[in-house]
């Protein structure tokens, strides 16, 4: 603390001049013995903002290095060899993304930026080659954006499969668990909508995610009709993980109808593998 004494000078009258006593401290600012908002000498450094970073990237960069601060190469050596895909993984657990994820949110304020800044940041970690990076993406949408339309969700998702920046199964899936499947839920029409052009689409990825988010959501029985498009589309595919989304969906539809089921699996008998047919009967007894 220190102090700062302002004596007017007046040689002009013999009246005492007043003295006004300034008391600046990190506690804040005082003019005679009274708090004054909105002045601080010392500006708290507890928090960083949008505008201390040179751009956006630099925000997706903080995040990337506090993922590779707390990178465990025996971890990532496992998932490596364990969802294949030549993927780059960092070795850090979900955890701890999703604590860095907020951490750097409240110290940047990056969810009170303007929409396309923060999609910028997105961008810039679904493209890093690393898993872990990509997942982070994916905690901020399902943390920041819960309010956020449909419609802006599903432009950006999109972009990324356009990108082939989605390009193995376990973000793929964990994209739509995550992400997609409340929105079949929550805003059907839209979601749907949109699926049935993915369902359609040349890239792997982006087709098995016009189907899995149906797999764990609440309303599987109302999409019955739905499921069995996509899910005849997907089941033509040469690609493994294109049929294998029809296995997982059937798995979990066979609770609700096992003859929707069974009449499936009989009606394209040709083009269903022993793995797809295996999952699709799990919990069906014989």
């Amino acid at each position: 603390m220190f102090r700062l004494f302002c004596q007017q000078q007046n040689k002009k009258t013999e009246a005492p001049c007043p003295v006004i006593l300034f008391v600046f401290s990190r506690a804040g600012a005082y003019i005679a013995g009274v708090k004054i908002r909105r002045l601080c000498l010392f500006p708290r450094r507890t928090c960083g903002t949008v505008q201390e970073a040179n751009n956006m990237a630099d925000i997706a960069k903080v995040i990337q290095d506090r993922l590779s601060g707390q990178a465990n190469p025996q971890k990532a050596e496992w998932l490596e060899n364990y969802v294949k895909h030549n993927i780059k993984s960092k070795g850090v657990g979900i955890p701890a993304i999703r604590a860095i994820v907020k951490e750097v949110n409240r110290e940047y304020g990056l969810s009170s930026a303007p929409f396309h800044q923060q999609t910028n940041v997105l961008n810039r970690l679904m493209s890093s080659p690393f898993t872990e990076d990509k997942l982070a993406a994916v905690l901020y949408l399902q943390l920041f954006w819960k309010n956020t339309k449909p419609r802006a969700i599903l432009d950006v998702t999109a972009g990324w499969f356009d990108h082939r920046w989605i390009s193995d199964w376990n973000v793929c899936d964990w994209l739509c668990v995550r992400l997609l499947t409340p929105m079949v839920d929550t805003w059907p029409e839209a979601a749907l909508k949109e699926f049935a052009e993915w369902n359609k689409s040349a890239c792997l990825w982006k087709a098995r995610a016009s189907l899995v988010p149906f797999a764990q959501c609440k309303t599987l029985r109302e999409h019955r009709k739905t499921v069995e498009i996509f899910s005849t589309a997907l089941i033509k595919r040469e690609e493994r993980f294109c049929k294998t989304a029809v296995g997982w969906v059937l798995r979990e539809f066979s609770k609700l109808d096992t003859g929707f089921v069974q009449e499936f699996l009989a009606r394209h008998r040709e083009w269903v593998t022993a793995e797809v047919r295996r999952n699709a009967l799990k919990y069906i007894k014989d």
